[in-house]
């Protein structure tokens, strides 16, 4: 009797694990990323295990993110896909002229690839069908309120890709808004979580 229900227990467990790996494919099963950005929809990255950011924010995928950064603080080589999906606003919040012009560019979505080897991180993606490629020593987290008061969220989280760990967010910010000559910082902004304001979102 014991050993028909370590058997059935066994079985119990091979399956949720089945069912658990076929939510969302491991790296080593991903496409080719130039066909992905070509190709694939926000559902297509959410069945993949992609994580998602939407209009700025993630909506799908905080866990697998965890996961991620959780090996790189542990200096073990892994990889993640992230994608950043966009929509356009409401028309009245744009010159008509404009408007009209862009409309049809969206809905867009870009996916970057990190990969981390246990040492530094190799950023790529596809932009207009070109591929961007970069390598950053370090993975910063940064975490503070809104940076003006009109926005449409109170905080943030921050995760973003850069060359120097004495960098803070404000610094990245001002090299980004700043004219003068290589006053921007190397950077890639790979994961946000806001918190929104009442009404937005």
């Amino acid at each position: 009797m014991k050993r028909i229900l370590y058997i059935c227990f066994a079985l119990t467990l091979l399956v949720l694990l089945l069912y658990s790996c076929s939510k969302a494919s491991r790296p080593d099963d991903w496409e080719n990323l130039k066909y992905v950005a070509d190709n694939y929809s926000l559902e297509d990255a959410k069945s993949k295990g992609y994580v998602v950011m939407e209009n700025g924010s993630v909506t799908f995928g905080e866990d697998i993110w965890q996961d991620f950064v959780d090996l790189t603080e542990k200096k073990k080589p892994c990889k993640i896909r992230v994608s950043h999906y966009y929509t356009i606003d409401d028309s009245s919040r744009y010159d008509p002229a404009y408007y009209e012009s862009i409309k049809d560019e969206y809905p867009k979505m870009y996916t970057f690839e990190i990969v981390y080897n246990g040492e530094t991180f190799n950023e790529s993606h596809y932009e207009e069908k070109r591929l961007y490629q970069s390598d950053f020593k370090y993975l910063m987290r940064y975490e503070g309120k809104a940076e003006t008061y009109d926005a449409t969220y109170t905080s943030y989280v921050r995760y973003v890709l850069v060359n120097d760990d004495k960098v803070t967010w404000d610094d990245i910010m001002h090299g980004m808004l700043s004219s003068k000559f290589g006053a921007n910082i190397p950077h890639s902004s790979i994961y946000t979580k806001l918190v929104f304001k009442e009404g937005y979102r």
